[in-house]
């Protein structure tokens, strides 16, 4: 997927949105901590691929029909096994949920892993889990892989920032839901991005979980996990890209999501409607038409990082200016993402500027177009393709491979919408 060319178009159509990879993960993780269980509405990804791995890895047989989209769980997770070398792909997620965990099963466990994953931290956990029976072992080239990870996780009082990342809250959660007795965390700064801790908490608790949130963090018991039937909704970090490209200049259903979801990224709809736009829901199906014109807003991305590329794409069109703040921790994310989408922006001829935590964006009627450097990110990737929706010219990524990551057929559902590529 070199070099893939979008010509302006306006977006009309529908799409079902895949399943939503945060809770995919949460939900692949708890079923195999139960077994004989069934996750329902899967679409693959190497991120996807990356958790059954260490799942395997760590005891637990599970197989995928990618003709139903259903994950079939046979057997749990061993305690005390030695699991290996097992590689977390480029996923971030993956990783942060799977230390404390293969701490808390006993697992003797070497995590490796691709892409920027080595430079993105985790030493957060090695004083935490050390202080509690695990052994960390990070190597000497101030990499943070490959890690090896041994002893056994007891429980007890977790003391932990949460303005870092809540992957590590998750983390937590799921591992202390293993161990006998009582836990805690307290967290000693604002959790940022709580909804995704808010998810796992669901999740944990519809197999079987006993979390209670507590004045300043949670209150954990060991889980009496058992078997599930669990049907997976719709990402919608993953529909910001339709619905900005339909704000733009379009009309855009979108299906498989759910209203009431506990998803932090569901704020992508009232953003959208703030700007502008018409957005309709019906059920579940939401229907995204484009804005008479789109007016600035600032928009706090404390909770919704990874909305940030697709929403700085609508904001480089709406009249005025937007200021995007609360975003410093996109510097480590797969790309330094504040750098990088403000470089996708000038690419295609908007007005950007970096700040400390975030962006400012002074709108234009519309874009130019031109070449993109997706810098090996996923999320630049997909909303250089859907800025096509507001240029004067075609968008050319030079790599659309990296969508793989999250969503493998992203480019086939946008040419749906927009008829084709150059």
């Amino acid at each position: 997927m070199k070099d893939m060319t979008f010509a302006p178009a306006e977006v009309k159509g529908e799409v079902r949105i895949p399943s939503s990879k945060s809770q995919a993960h949460r939900a692949l993780i708890c079923a195999s901590l139960a077994g004989d269980s069934v996750v329902r509405d899967i679409d693959w990804s190497n991120d996807m691929e990356a958790t059954t791995s260490c799942l395997r890895a760590l005891g637990a047989e599970l197989t995928y029909d990618p003709a139903t989209r259903v994950v079939t769980v046979t057997k749990p997770c061993a305690r005390g096994i030695d699991a290996g070398t097992v590689s977390s792909g480029e996923s971030a997620s993956t990783l942060r949920f799977f230390i404390p965990l293969a701490s808390a099963l006993g697992s003797h466990t070497i995590f490796t892993g691709g892409g920027r994953l080595p430079k993105r931290p985790t030493d957060l956990y090695k004083p935490l889990l050390e202080a509690h029976g695990a052994k960390l072992t990070y190597p000497d080239n101030g990499d943070y892989l490959p890690l090896d990870v041994a002893g056994r996780l007891e429980g007890g009082v977790y003391s932990l920032r949460g303005d870092i990342s809540s992957q590590f809250v998750t983390g937590l959660l799921l591992a202390l839901s293993l161990i006998d007795g009582e836990s805690r965390i307290e967290l000693t700064t604002r959790l940022e991005s709580k909804p995704y801790a808010d998810l796992t908490v669901e999740t944990l608790r519809t197999f079987g979980g006993d979390i209670t949130e507590a004045d300043g963090g949670y209150i954990i018991k060991k889980a009496n996990f058992h078997p599930c039937d669990y049907t997976v909704e719709g990402d919608c970090s993953q529909a910001a890209f339709f619905a900005v490209a339909a704000a733009i200049n379009g009309c855009v259903t979108l299906h498989g999501l759910r209203r009431n979801t506990k998803q932090g990224d569901f704020a992508l709809f009232d953003i959208v409607s703030r700007f502008g736009a018409d957005v309709r829901w019906e059920g579940n199906d939401v229907t995204i038409t484009k804005a008479r014109k789109l007016r600035a807003s600032d928009i706090d991305a404390a909770d919704i990082p990874d909305l940030v590329p697709a929403l700085s794409v609508m904001a480089a069109c709406a009249e005025g200016e937007t200021r995007i703040y609360n975003a410093g921790r996109l510097r480590i994310k797969e790309s330094d993402r504040i750098a990088t989408t403000k470089a996708m922006l000038d690419s295609l001829g908007a007005e950007a500027y970096e700040t400390e935590d975030g962006l400012r964006i002074v709108g234009r009627p519309k874009l130019s177009g031109g070449r993109v450097c997706a810098f090996n990110d996923h999320r630049i990737a997909m909303a250089a393709a859907a800025a096509s929706a507001a240029c004067d010219a075609p968008v050319v990524v030079d790599d659309m491979s990296c969508i793989n990551k999250s969503y493998p057929a992203f480019v086939r559902d946008l040419i749906s919408l927009i008829g084709g590529v150059v």
